[in-house]
């Protein structure tokens, strides 16, 4: 299925109770330092809280990537900020679904650079160098692996 940002206002809106889980991946407009990404990581986290948001930001080479799930009446407000912050372009909607329990229960924001990512999955290290068009799908994949593997972990 294809997904669209328009697609993913549909989702939030006529499923407005239901647990949703909305995945993507974006370039990074400006150069994003370690203040400028703890900035972010912080205002997400608190927000996402307030919210009962949960999710996890990867970012690396200026390609930003993020899984974020809640109910989906909390998160088209997120989603809505998401679409209209200046700090990256050309968004590609991977995945927007009802789901029946949260991948990312404990984590406001977890956040993974490229380096994190390796130590899951060393080989795909390299994709991270690539552009936007070549990474969607093997991040959503690392996303979802390294979260349910953190979920064994902790039983």
């Amino acid at each position: 299925m294809s997904y669209t940002p328009d697609s993913v206002y549909a989702t939030l809106k006529t499923q407005k109770d239901d647990l949703v889980e909305i995945s993507y991946v974006s370039e990074a407009t400006q150069q994003m330092g370690v203040l400028a990404l703890m900035n972010l990581l912080d205002t997400a986290s608190n927000r996402n809280q307030d919210h009962q948001v949960t999710g996890v930001l990867f970012f690396d080479n200026g390609i930003f990537g993020q899984i974020i799930e809640g109910r989906a009446c909390f998160l088209l407000p997120i989603w809505e900020s998401i679409m209209r912050d200046p700090r990256h372009r050309n968004i590609q909607v991977l995945d927007a679904r009802k789901i029946s329990e949260r991948r990312f229960g404990n984590w406001s924001m977890a956040f993974y650079g490229s380096e994190e990512i390796g130590k899951y999955v060393p080989e795909l290290k390299t994709i991270f160098k690539g552009t936007i068009h070549t990474l969607p799908n093997e991040l959503l994949n690392i996303l979802k692996s390294i979260s349910e593997e953190t979920i064994l972990a902790r039983k």
